[in-house]
């Protein structure tokens, strides 16, 4: 059973066109150095962004169809579409070469193969999670006000994603029985905890120099998840600390 989606077909509808609200004549100073220390860590983040989507496309169309829901299929051509242009046409303008695989994005792309729905959100609300804690870093690190704006437009459009792909894996979950609900809790947990890692350690340089030690980018990436998924966080307890939201500054 879905939740009501015809809201979210409207928001994602209207949203369609809010790339044009990028003022890219906005002063754009980057030294070469910035864009020595950004232009691998950017490149990686685009080549996840510019994903087709096509097994996350299957797997809404399979559960469209049986659980005869209307608006799930077109939601997500609408947010699958959304981002895939603004980190790409800021690196054409400064001529930084786009990636054609990754290592990390290729094992994001074979787990949303041939999969469910189910599997195919938590595998995209995990990158998206932690792209809000990476974008604020990467908004902290720019001098360029174009690429901040970038910045803000995508946690914004992130945000939204999140918002919609946890309200359809909560509404998924709660009708597991209760061991199986907490064994794919706990399941995902541990994937967050990896992949964070696996962030943190491919992209510390752009996480770093955006005023993000290790230690606040743990808490942060926690907060997030606490905010989808409750409190109950085995790892999340782990980090004794409090912090602020993933949200620029």
């Amino acid at each position: 059973m879905l939740p009501p989606l015809a809201n979210w077909q409207k928001h994602f509808g209207n949203n369609e066109f809010s790339n044009n609200s990028i003022n890219w004549q906005l002063e754009d100073v980057v030294t070469e150095q910035e864009i020595a220390n950004i232009k691998k860590s950017i490149a990686a983040f685009q080549l996840g962004e510019s994903s087709e989507g096509r097994g996350l496309m299957q797997a809404a169309k399979n559960y469209a169809q049986t659980h005869n829901d209307p608006y799930l299929v077109t939601i997500t051509k609408l947010f699958i579409k959304e981002e895939q242009l603004l980190l790409k046409r800021f690196m054409d303008k400064h001529k930084i070469p786009t990636l054609k695989k990754n290592w990390t994005d290729n094992i994001f792309r074979r787990l949303r193969k041939n999969v469910g729905l189910e599997l195919s959100i938590t595998v995209l609300i995990t990158a998206e999670l932690l792209s809000l804690v990476y974008y604020s870093a990467l908004f902290n690190a720019t001098n360029s006000k174009l690429l901040k704006a970038i910045c803000g437009k995508l946690i914004n459009d992130e945000e939204m994603h999140i918002k919609y792909e946890s309200d359809l894996l909560n509404h998924i979950r709660k009708e597991k029985p209760f061991l199986v609900k907490h064994l794919i809790r706990f399941t995902h947990q541990f994937f967050y905890f990896g992949t964070m890692l696996v962030v943190y350690f491919s992209h510390y340089k752009v996480i770093n120099s955006g005023t993000y030690s290790f230690a606040r980018f743990w808490r942060a990436c926690w907060q997030e998840f606490s905010c989808c998924f409750g409190q109950g966080n085995l790892l999340k307890k782990l980090a004794k600390q409090p912090s602020n939201s993933a949200t620029v500054n």
